[in-house]
């Protein structure tokens, strides 16, 4: 793992030593300075195309969700504010006290 000075690289290192940093970029992500302010991030291939995974599916996710809520509104399948904060509630409880029965 890179120490926080390893992953913060001003322009004039990755001009001059390109190759060491495109080794720590692939190690993790990287945060190119210039004048000391960051100005782009540097990441592997692997972690980019992770990281739009994960965005495709969850917003694939939201608009599966968005459309299924939807028609339980138009089917009048609803909780008031009240009746959903005690849906949670519930939901907050039954967890908080899993917790507390582990060893």
């Amino acid at each position: 793992m890179l120490k926080t000075t390893e992953r913060i690289i001003p322009l004039t290192d990755l001009q001059n030593d390109l190759p060491s940093v495109l080794r720590n970029a692939q190690k993790q992500p990287l945060v190119i300075t210039t004048d000391g302010r960051p100005v782009v991030y540097m990441l592997s291939v692997e972690m980019f195309d992770y990281l739009v995974s994960l965005f495709e599916f969850e917003a694939s996710d939201i608009a599966s969700n968005i459309a299924i809520g939807e028609q339980q509104f138009q089917q009048g399948a609803f909780l008031t504010l009240q009746e959903a904060i005690g849906v949670a509630e519930t939901r907050w409880q039954a967890q908080e006290s899993l917790y507390h029965e582990q060893p």
